[in-house]
């Protein structure tokens, strides 16, 4: 009687163990597919929440509510080709038809994904995960 609770005490952690192994990983998996996919097609103005031009940068901001509760959850940047005044001393840009860069909450929890069209003609199949890298020398 002894040994069979013995082993079933040791069955018990074992199944721990592996169980311990196995959510990280899955949890990983999960977070690893979902920011490889492309983020959704931009959506309609009827979404749009905020626009800001950053003259010094080159780009051209759009933010977004897909929920439309207000809290942005997807944005765009696009490339500034022109920048000039109108005649009442508004900037307006012209810019690339098509997104460089999309940023993408899919749950609202404040953490963005972020990718790049590499060729800038809005093609899903040029539009990578972006990956910042550092220089083994930057401070």
């Amino acid at each position: 009687m002894i040994s069979l609770l013995r082993k079933t005490r040791r069955r018990r952690r074992s199944v721990r163990k592996v169980s311990s192994l196995i959510v990280p990983l899955f949890l990983l998996w999960s977070l690893t597919a979902i920011a490889s996919a492309a983020p959704p097609i931009e959506p309609e103005d009827e979404y749009l929440v905020n626009e800001e031009v950053n003259s010094i940068a080159g780009l051209y901001f759009r933010e977004y509510s897909l929920m439309q509760n207000g809290v942005i959850d997807y944005k765009t940047a696009r490339q500034i080709i022109v920048s000039e005044y109108n005649e009442f001393w508004n900037t307006v840009v012209h810019t690339k038809e098509h997104p460089l860069f999309y940023w993408y909450d899919e749950n609202q929890d404040g953490h963005m994904y972020m990718w790049v069209d590499q060729k800038v003609e809005g093609c899903s199949c040029d539009i990578i995960l972006y990956e910042a890298t550092y220089s083994e020398n930057a401070q």
